[in-house]
């Protein structure tokens, strides 16, 4: 699960007001306080559309950028995504 922490840190360091933090079992990246992803073991879900979205560790490195992304957009307030966003 190293690898994917690894490439879910660095999809979400380029993305404005991003901090992570660790909350106990979880690793859990936030912008402006708002959770996007969390990784609890081997188990790692980002915001979706309809809730935390489940992403597979065998997923393409591509599409878990993309999802990091719109769960950050999703998570942003309104004036960061305004100001720029990604």
């Amino acid at each position: 699960m190293t690898e994917m922490l690894d490439l879910i840190r660095e999809a979400a360091k380029v993305l404005p007001a991003t901090e992570e933090r660790d909350a106990g079992e979880a690793t859990v990246f936030a912008v402006e306080g708002n959770d996007f992803a969390r990784i609890i073991g081997d188990s790692v879900t980002v915001r979706g559309d309809d809730g935390w979205t489940a992403i597979d560790a065998d997923s393409d490195p591509a599409a878990v950028e993309d999802a990091v992304a719109h769960a950050w957009e999703l998570a942003a307030p309104r004036a960061l995504l305004e100001a720029g966003g990604r």
